[in-house]
């Protein structure tokens, strides 16, 4: 069999060049279907970007919008609508689109048009009645010209917890509890300047100052020599 290098070459040029795209079929709806009818294709009515489907997905889509007219239309891509929703007119989003190549700008919080921000308002405190005695004197008669203020027993009347000075009274304080504790705990009341005052019933002694428990007293012992 004789080897044929022309028909060879011919055969390797047609796999290796890629195939001519066939022209699409446009429907009267206005919808276009490529040359083997297993894609649909049809446009964003704002940004003009192209969406497809296979026959499944584009059978859903026209029962959805209820005909491929319909589907024509009124399509709008779900980023569009979401500019839609946060205020932004159709001809912003042609706009947007049409200065940016057709794709539309990632939407953020600070680029929203017309969109406000509600502030919360915090809950009034209620005001809870406070049982109390009547007032007297000028409390009493500003509460009578001012009835949404509260008026306290103490009001207007800076006396009225028993305020004031008294003289300490160091043998009746002393006899319950210690009065300098720094002074019984560290040097078992040794140079306490209220000692011969002090009532308190542990109160330390001259003896106990003596005593071979003192933590203050110095023990010098002599050391065992190994030498």
């Amino acid at each position: 069999m004789k080897f044929d290098l022309d028909l060879q070459v011919k055969v390797w040029f047609i796999r290796i060049m890629p195939r001519k795209a066939q022209p699409r079929k446009k429907l009267p709806s206005g919808v276009e279907t490529s040359a083997n009818g297993n894609y649909y294709y049809w446009r964003c009515n704002l940004t003009g970007n192209e969406t497809f489907a296979d026959k499944a997905r584009f059978a859903d889509v026209v029962k959805k919008y209820g005909s491929e007219e319909k589907l024509v239309a009124e399509y709008v891509t779900q980023q569009a609508k979401k500019y839609l929703q946060n205020g932004f007119t159709a001809e912003d989003v042609r706009a947007l689109a049409e200065a940016n190549g057709g794709d539309l700008p990632r939407l953020e919080a600070k680029a929203k048009a017309s969109h406000t921000i509600k502030k919360k308002r915090g809950r009034k405190p209620k005001e809870r009645p406070y049982a109390a005695t009547p007032a007297s004197g000028s409390a009493a008669e500003e509460a009578n010209l001012d009835p949404s203020r509260v008026v306290y027993p103490w009001s207007g009347n800076p006396d009225y917890f028993g305020g004031g000075v008294s003289a300490f009274n160091i043998a009746e304080v002393s006899r319950d509890t210690c009065i300098y504790p720094n002074r019984y705990l560290s040097d078992l009341c040794k140079g306490c300047s209220i000692y011969a005052e002090c009532n308190f019933t542990n109160k330390y002694s001259e003896k106990d100052w003596k005593g071979s428990k003192n933590r203050n007293e110095v023990i010098i012992k002599k050391l065992d020599s190994y030498g």
